[in-house]
């Protein structure tokens, strides 16, 4: 089943990088299982791994409307749980998306890619313009800035 889990992810993340290339690296899969050996998993929850926490997690505030026009659902973060058509949640799963609720995140279960696309352009459309426009700048820097460094290397690399 995990495996299953896995290859939509993959999809998944590999669809919101080519549909959102400035937001590539607010999106995180937090590597909470398999930490390997006792010591390994002791030194993993010492740093902070925690049981239970969703697959995916986008770090972006988002304003989304709710079925009355005075109702607007105001979070900072989206967290995706990837299931299959049958998975269930365990439950620490369920015990962290409450916590995670209660601190005003926005929490899915997913079960197919179409799911995935569906929930997040909807998130997506729904994020604030200034901070769009703040990622996106911050983005276009952060590839001029690898420009540079390219172009340095390279004539670094003639040079010899």
């Amino acid at each position: 089943m995990k495996h299953k889990e896995s290859d939509l992810q993959i999809r998944c993340i590999s669809w919101f990088r080519y549909q959102y290339p400035a937001y590539a690296r607010l999106i995180e899969h937090p590597k909470n299982e398999g930490c390997g050996n006792r010591r390994q998993g002791a030194i993993a929850k010492a740093e902070g791994v925690q049981a239970g926490v969703a697959d995916l997690i986008l770090h972006v505030p988002a304003y989304i409307t709710g079925p009355s026009i005075r109702h607007c659902d105001c979070y900072h973060s989206l967290a995706l749980e990837m299931k299959t058509k049958t998975g269930k949640q365990s439950p620490v799963q369920k015990q962290w998306q409450r916590l995670f609720e209660a601190a005003g995140g926005r929490y899915v279960i997913i079960r197919s890619y179409d799911e995935f696309v569906a929930e997040v352009t909807r998130y997506m459309l729904n994020v604030p313009m200034d901070v769009d426009d703040a990622i996106k700048k911050a983005y276009a820097e952060i590839e001029r800035e690898a420009e540079l460094e390219a172009q340095k290397e390279f004539k670094r690399l003639l040079n010899k």
